[in-house]
């Protein structure tokens, strides 16, 4: 399959926001092992990726690669570091933290422009994710006074995140996905080619992560 790589200045600022997620993360851990060992996990995928397998096999190997980083990131964001992360991350940072889905949304649309990727991931498609960055800010300074208004934004993005991952399947070059026809373009191949695979365990990963460690912080902070 074809797939049309996005221009310098949209690629630049994709990777800016990977290293904005990356950096918030070894912020939150202070711990070197922990980082290296999340810079090792990344490696990994990167390594899967450049293979070519994936390409070559997506069903089932991207089915398998997705359901993989989707699983890792839930399983630490229920683990032991990720119930410390809950206890000193502030409500406030966790609701501000999703605020990265707004630029990236930015970025989504202006790469379907560029014809590489599909119109559905976009908010003229079926994805709109914007809005979990643009809650994000607005609430940031209501959860300030109160606290139990994170669950809006949480709830809402939870949510958004779930259509995204919806979208971004059935957008895919899979059997049972969506035709050229639907999808308004070519399939979506960000997970094939470096550096936009990482949108799926840095970006997608992390916000699934930061919406489980905030719903654990609102839970254990009545």
């Amino acid at each position: 399959m074809h797939f049309t790589e996005p221009g310098f200045l949209s690629t630049t600022a994709f990777a800016c926001i990977v290293m904005f997620i990356i950096m918030f993360f070894a912020q939150a851990v202070q711990s070197t092992r922990i980082f290296a060992g999340m810079l090792a996990w990344l490696a990994l995928l990167c390594c899967i990726v450049a293979t070519g397998v994936l390409e070559a096999n997506p069903m089932p190997g991207l089915m398998i690669f997705v359901a993989g980083i989707n699983l890792v990131s839930i399983i630490f964001a229920l683990s032991g570091v990720g119930k410390k992360l809950s206890q000193s991350l502030s409500i406030v940072g966790l609701v501000g933290f999703q605020a990265f889905r707004l630029p990236l949304e930015l970025i989504l649309h202006s790469w379907v422009e560029q014809k590489s990727i599909p119109q559905t991931m976009t908010w003229t498609g079926q994805n709109f994710d914007i809005i979990s960055g643009i809650l994000a800010l607005v609430f940031i300074p209501l959860v300030k006074t109160n606290r139990k208004l994170a669950w809006i934004p949480n709830i809402v993005g939870f949510g958004l995140l779930l259509n995204v991952m919806r979208v971004a399947v059935m957008s895919s070059p899979l059997p049972f996905a969506w035709s050229t026809d639907q999808i308004g373009g070519q399939p979506l191949q960000l997970a094939f080619h470096f550096p936009y695979l990482l949108i799926l365990p840095v970006c997608i990963g992390g916000a699934l992560i930061g919406h489980i460690l905030l719903t654990r912080a609102l839970l254990a902070r009545k």
